[in-house]
C-alpha cells in the first residue's frame, strides 16, 4: 500500500442515528488479488506466554492459511482480558507473539489459555492501545463503566459487553447493522454529533463484513441518550467532507510506500505495519506484499 492507495477513497451517505453517522467508504479502481486471509476460529489458540507477562501473547494457527487479527479486537479469558494494540498477521502453522493491553485492571488469575476473540474495543480505548499506553486504557475503561454505572470487582471491559446498556439502544444497533454493508464497501468512518469519532479501511470487502456487527456497535457506545429533536438537530453536522478530509490527513502521515522491501516490517506476525502518532490524529496501518490489509485511525484528542 502507497499513501496514494489510501488517499484514492470515496465517501458515500451515511447511516445515521441519535446523532451517530457511519460513512461508507470505498476505493474505486482498486484491483488486487486477493489477500488469502481467513479470521480466527478452528485451530486458532491464544494463551498466556510460558512466563505471563501483562504486554504480550502467544498465538498459534495450525491452519495453512494466514490468520489476521484487526487492532482493538478483545481477547477474552487467560489471566486477564486484553485488547490488540495493533493489526497482525499470523502465518500459517507458526506461533507468533502478539502485543495487547489489559482491559481487566483487578485480575491477574486465572486460565493459561483464551476463550477466544471477543468484541472490538470502542474507539477511545482502540486509540489508547494504540499508543500502548497502559494507564490511558485502564482510565478508558473506567471511564466507560462509570458513564454507564456499571459495577466491575475486577475493572473489566468485558462488563460492558455483558451488560449492554437498554434493550432500546440493541434494536437502534441491529437496525443499523441490518443495513450495511455496502457492496464494494471497505471501510467506515464513524461520526458523533459533529466529530469523527474512528476510522477502519480494509483491503477487502470481505474483512470488513467480518467485522461489521461489531464495529456498528462500537461506533454507538459514545452516543449518549438525547431526544429525536437533538440528535436530528446534531447529526446535520455530520459531513462527508469532515469525514474524507481526516482520512486524507491520516494518508498523508503514512508517508513513503509501505511494501515488504523497505525497513518497517511488523515484529509481530507477517507484513509491514506502521504506527502514526501526531497532535491530530493516532492510528496504524498494517500491509502484506504491498496491499492493504487494515487501516484505523483516531482524532489525538477527545
Amino acid at each position: 500500500m502507497s499513501t496514494i492507495e489510501l488517499r484514492r477513497i470515496a465517501i458515500g451517505q451515511p447511516i445515521t442515528k441519535r446523532g451517530v453517522a457511519i460513512f461508507p467508504v470505498f476505493r474505486p479502481g482498486t484491483t488486487n488479488p486477493p489477500l488469502g486471509l481467513i479470521r480466527p476460529g478452528d485451530g486458532f489458540f491464544v494463551r498466556e506466554k510460558a512466563t505471563p507477562t501483562v504486554p504480550i501473547l502467544e498465538v498459534e494457527n495450525t491452519n495453512v492459511d494466514p490468520v489476521v487479527l484487526f487492532a482493538g479486537e478483545t481477547l477474552e479469558g487467560g489471566r486477564q482480558q486484553r485488547v490488540l494494540n495493533q493489526s497482525v498477521i499470523i502465518g500459517g502453522r507458526s506461533v507468533s507473539d502478539i502485543p495487547v493491553s489489559c482491559v481487566e485492571q483487578g485480575r491477574w488469575h486465572g486460565d493459561h489459555s483464551f476463550r477466544g476473540v471477543g468484541e472490538i474495543a470502542p474507539p477511545s480505548i482502540r486509540r489508547s492501545a494504540n499508543r500502548r499506553d497502559q494507564g490511558d486504557v485502564w482510565n478508558e475503561v473506567e471511564s466507560l463503566l462509570s458513564s454507564h454505572r456499571l459495577l466491575s470487582h475486577t475493572s473489566a471491559l468485558d462488563e460492558y459487553f455483558r451488560s449492554r446498556p437498554s434493550s432500546h439502544d440493541v434494536a437502534v444497533v441491529d437496525e443499523v447493522a441490518s443495513w450495511g454493508p455496502l457492496a464494494e464497501q471497505t471501510g467506515i468512518v464513524v461520526m458523533n454529533r459533529g466529530r469523527v469519532v474512528s476510522a477502519d479501511v480494509f483491503g477487502e470487502a470481505n474483512l470488513l463484513v467480518s467485522m461489521w456487527e461489531t464495529l456498528v456497535r462500537s461506533a454507538f457506545v459514545t452516543g449518549p441518550e438525547t431526544s429525536s429533536r437533538s440528535a436530528t438537530s446534531s447529526g446535520s453536522s455530520n459531513r462527508a467532507d469532515k469525514a474524507l478530509n481526516f482520512l486524507r490527513r491520516f494518508a498523508r502521515e503514512l508517508r513513503g510506500p509501505l511494501d515488504s522491501s523497505e525497513p518497517g516490517r511488523s515484529e509481530f506476525g507477517q507484513g509491514v505495519w506502521r504506527q502514526v502518532s501526531t497532535d491530530r490524529v493516532t492510528g496504524q496501518a498494517l500491509t502484506l506484499d504491498g496491499q492493504l490489509v487494515h487501516a484505523s485511525a483516531f482524532p489525538a484528542h477527545h
